[in-house]
This record gives C-alpha cells, structure tokens and sequence, in this order.
C-alpha cells in the first residue's frame, strides 16, 4: 500500500507540474506574438559646441614670501594671520636702535652744517670770506645728507612692509625671535584675480588664442568658474606633446585660493552632427547599435558613439537625418 501511495503522489506531482510548464510556455508563445509598443524619434543633424577639457592649477595674481633681508631680533610683529594688507603697510620691525641713534646724530649734524654754510655764503657776499671755505662748507652738507641716506637704507631692510596689496598667510616667527638672512615671516598673495595655468594637447593649437572663454570648476564648491584665455606658450613640449595656456578667473569674493586644482572646459569645433537619445542605443560589449526604421521595417544598425551628452549621445559619421526606436 505505501509503494503504491507514493506512486499516485509522484504522479499527481508530475501531472500538476507539466500543467504549470504547459501553461507557462503557453503563456510565453502568447507574449512573444504580441507586438511591443514603441516610439519612434526622427534625428537630424543640430549643432553642436564640442568641447576640450583641461586640469590646471590656480595661482595667485601676485605671490611673494615675505623674508627677512638681515639677521636680526624681532623687535615688533604688527600682523595677524590671514589679514588684508596694502601696499606700504608695515609689517613687522627689526632692531634698530644703533641706526636710529646713528640717524639722529647725522641729523643733527646736517642741521649744524646747513647754518655753518648759511652764515659763509652770507660772508661770501660781502667778500668778507675765501670761496674755498664756502665750497667746503656745502660739501660737508652734501657728505652729511648721504651718510643720512645710507643709514636710512639699514633702517628701511629692518622694516618690512607690504609690496602690494593682498592677504597676508601664517606667521612664521614671533616677536624676540632672531631672523636670519632669507628667512621667511609670512606669505602673501594678490587674490584679487587668479593666474590659472593649464596644458593643452597640440593639436587643439590652432584653436587657441587669446580671449577665448574657459569655464572652471573644483571639487572645493558648486557651480562653475568663468574666465579668458589671455596668453599662449610660444613652444610646445616635446615629451608631453602640450602647449601651455594662461587664463585669468576673476575672484571678488575671495573663495579661490593659490594650488587649487580646476577642471576646466574649452570651446571647441562648432558643426552639425547627429544627436540620439541615449535610451535608443544598445550596447554589447565594445559594439553599439540603433533600431532604424524605414516604412514598415525595423533594422538594426551598428554605429560609433562620439561623446556623450546628458540624455544624448552623439553619433560619428554623416548626417544624415534618420528615424530610430526610442527605448
């Protein structure tokens, strides 16, 4: 009776199951005969702005670090970190207390010799004095005044001052401190405008030229910088196969700063060419295709993809205007 059983069981098993099999392949046959909405899109050529794409560097309009030009004590920093400076603005002070003492005693001097002249070239013209003495006197001043001017000279390498105007980077050494000759205190930077220096592959050199609009980007912020090309190397390098390119980005707002790395974008070619949706292209492997459809027939066509665009994908070869499936 068990054996039995389990033959029934076995076979209401195999019956249900070729009924699940008979329907599905049923059902599939049904499907593959009905026909599969689509949507036709006709595509001619439009123009199209190619592009050629860069990485360069930001620079800052001016840069300089600020160094010490002799060795001496610290006597006063009278900058803070990241501060807006102008051009002449003092930044920090050096001892100088043998050249100021030194100043005011030729000072003095000068002053003595000056009235010592006065009253010769008074007695001069009363013929009551040689005119040796007189032209002694008026060296005396003159030797005075570069004597003057050579302990101001010592005076101005021990005062540090802003050369342009710009934003100030960290200090580097504090007041008392001993600074050595060439020692850097700070940096600074014009950020008013940005130098953006850039390599361009050869053969987009006769594209080149000064004026032409860029636009930057940086992984830093959102949105995108705009700029102009304003220089072009004169030479070309012979293992990179490049020229290098200058462009100028405007930076009102101060968020660009020195040795940020940009994406940047040229316009390239301007011409018509063929643009699908990219929904309408199937690819298998390295090899793409579009359904074309002419009258009643559908036939599948192998092309080459260019570039893409978002939703677009651009086609090589002729343009001819065609009908493709979309989706």
């Amino acid at each position: 009776m068990r054996t039995v059983l389990a033959l029934v069981v076995l076979g209401a098993a195999a019956f249900f199951g070729w009924q699940q099999f008979a329907g599905d392949e049923a059902a599939s046959s049904q499907r593959g005969r009905l026909a599969a909405p689509v949507t036709l899109v006709t595509v001619d050529a439009r123009p199209y702005q190619s592009t050629i794409p860069a990485l360069g560097t930001l620079q800052a309009w001016e840069s300089i670090d600020i160094r010490a030009s002799v060795s001496q004590l610290v006597d006063a920093i009278q900058f803070d970190d990241g501060q807006q400076v102008s051009k002449g603005q003092v930044l920090a002070t050096l001892r100088q207390d043998a050249e100021q003492s030194a100043l005011r005693e030729l000072r003095a001097r000068l002053t003595d010799a000056e009235r010592v002249g006065q009253r010769l070239a008074d007695l001069a013209r009363r013929n009551q004095v040689a005119q040796s003495d007189l032209d002694s006197a008026k060296t005396e001043v003159e030797v005075i005044e570069h004597q003057i001017g050579e302990v101001g000279a010592r005076i101005a390498d021990r005062t540090i001052v802003a050369p342009f105007d710009g934003v100030l980077g960290l200090r580097e050494v504090s007041e008392g401190a001993l600074v050595t000759t060439g020692q850097r205190l700070t940096t600074l930077d014009d950020v008013s405008r940005m130098r953006l220096q850039f390599s361009v592959p050869e053969r987009y050199l006769a594209r080149l030229e000064p004026g032409m609009p860029i636009e930057a980007r940086t992984a830093a912020f959102e949105g995108s910088f705009n700029g102009r090309i304003t220089a072009v190397g004169s030479r070309i390098d012979p293992i990179a196969r490049s020229v290098s390119v200058r462009a100028v980005l405007p930076n009102d707002d101060g968020r660009l700063r020195p040795g940020l790395l940009m994406e940047l974008e040229l316009a390239g070619e301007s011409r018509d060419v063929l643009m699908v949706p990219e929904e309408s292209v199937q690819s298998r492997a390295a090899r793409h295709y579009v359904w074309e459809v002419s009258g009643d027939q559908a036939t599948r066509r192998e092309v080459e993809l260019a570039d893409r665009l978002p939703g677009w994908v651009r086609l090589s070869g002729n343009t001819a205007t065609v009908r493709v499936v979309q989706g």
